[in-house]
């Protein structure tokens, strides 16, 4: 995420970022941490199929809370994703698309409208995946409890996203998270025994 968002602040002078789009290695290095990111959230998405894949059966029933992790986890990960492609959308413009440099406009909004998808959309829709797996895990008892509370504290730090810190939080619980899942075997289904 570094790599991607290193550009000037919203409030530098246009100077700064005319600076900035013609200095190849600033382009190069978001366009490297847009593909990091992409490649991440992909990974995640196999991660998520997991967390379904393990609720679901846990929850028996309808399904339908486990439904809507694996709803609210794919918008996080194409807001992930849209975000993503508009704060490195200058760099890839200029060098794979051969646009000429951009006014300091443009390249001051597009970063911060990406911002908005990434953080808000994706950290509101990485808030209620994060509250909606906590309260199944209680509900359940298919993962150890103590992931479950601390899985409202992350969806909390998603619900402040915006202020990006928090985040840290969010990516700490979900590294706990596919700890706990990969050395927790999975029980067996519920509805299997019936």
């Amino acid at each position: 995420m570094v790599l991607l968002t290193d550009s000037p602040d919203s409030d530098a002078p246009d100077a700064d970022y005319t600076k900035y789009v013609n200095d190849s290695g600033n382009l190069v290095r978001n366009i490297i941490g847009a593909y990091f990111v992409i490649v991440a959230v992909l990974v995640f998405l196999i991660f998520l199929a997991a967390i379904y894949r393990r609720l679901r059966n846990a929850e028996g029933e309808d399904g339908v809370w486990s439904l809507v992790v694996l709803v609210t986890g794919i918008v996080f990960v194409a807001m992930v994703m849209g975000g993503t492609v508009l704060l490195a959308s200058v760099a890839g413009a200029i060098k794979f698309g051969s646009t000429p440099e951009p006014s300091p406009e443009i390249a001051r909004f597009l970063p911060q409208a990406g911002f908005g998808l990434l953080l808000l959309c994706g950290g509101l829709s990485a808030a209620l995946m994060s509250s909606v797996i906590s309260f199944l895990i209680l509900r359940t008892g298919t993962l150890p409890v103590w992931l479950g509370y601390t899985g409202f504290i992350a969806a909390l730090a998603m619900v402040f996203a915006f202020i990006f810190i928090p985040a840290v939080l969010f990516v700490l619980w979900m590294l706990a998270f596919g700890i706990v899942m990969i050395m927790r075997s999975e029980p067996e289904r519920a509805s299997a025994a019936a």
